[in-house]
């Protein structure tokens, strides 16, 4: 809001009363910055005027409720001047999570990538909010790939808070045989598509059995055969012909 006490001589404005700066709030970021508003708009009327005794009064845009959701947040309270980018709400942080590891590091949410902030946007304001990914819960007891994703999975509408059936990795990439292709490969598929870094998988191999014979169990299936036993089979075969 601006304020002419003595009128403004050069011009046909006149603030006896508090108006709104809206020329400045829309042109010069005004209604986000405080320094803008008071010092820069000052100056501006004043050379505007032909006066010297403008005063200016700014009110600060609510700081809006702080995210609840695990990861971390950023908010631009005077905006991103130098980029296009305008946190005006809090905004996940997709990029500092995949590239700085800010959803899992405290430190990296709010020191580093408020420093990275400031400095891409040309700011000195920006605010940061880390919520720590919960604890993964017990894991599952049941044979095959499960997936849980502590920080969520930005880029997609998928999300697991809890243990989940990776069935498309047991159906695609055999993760339900295979121990290294859900722990390892299934993790860097998660991470990847879900854009984090934290994806957490679990894996259970068959239970062996405890009745007295000879089983037979192939990880990776038979490829040359029609044959597959992903669990524990009895191999009748070769108890009636090789003892």
């Amino acid at each position: 809001y601006v304020f002419t006490p003595t009128g403004c001589p050069k011009q046909g404005f006149s603030a006896t009363t508090w108006k709104r700066d809206s020329w400045g709030e829309s042109n010069r970021n005004a209604l986000r910055s405080k320094s803008q508003c008071l010092s820069q708009r000052k100056v501006d009327y004043d050379n505007w005027c032909g006066s010297t005794d403008t005063v200016m009064h700014w009110n600060g845009i609510p700081i809006p409720d702080k995210p609840t959701d695990s990861g971390c947040y950023v908010l631009t309270p005077s905006g991103c001047p130098k980029q296009g980018f305008d946190a005006v709400q809090w905004t996940r942080d997709t990029w500092g999570e995949q590239n700085r590891k800010a959803g899992e590091s405290q430190s990296q949410c709010l020191s580093q990538r408020k420093k990275d902030y400031d400095s891409w946007c040309g700011a000195s304001d920006t605010m940061m909010v880390w919520n720590a990914p919960p604890a993964p819960p017990s894991p599952p007891s049941l044979q095959g790939c499960f997936v849980f994703t502590p920080s969520g999975c930005p880029k997609q509408g998928f999300k697991a808070l809890s243990w989940t059936r990776d069935s498309w990795g047991e159906q695609n990439r055999n993760a339900y045989r295979s121990e290294s292709q859900c722990l390892s490969q299934r993790k860097v598929d998660y991470d990847n598509w879900c854009g984090s870094t934290d994806t957490v998988m679990h894996w259970n191999g068959p239970t062996k059995p405890k009745a007295s014979g000879c089983f037979v169990l192939t990880p990776s299936g038979c490829p040359r055969q029609g044959f597959d036993a992903k669990d524990w089979t009895r191999d009748s075969w070769g108890e009636q012909n090789r003892k």
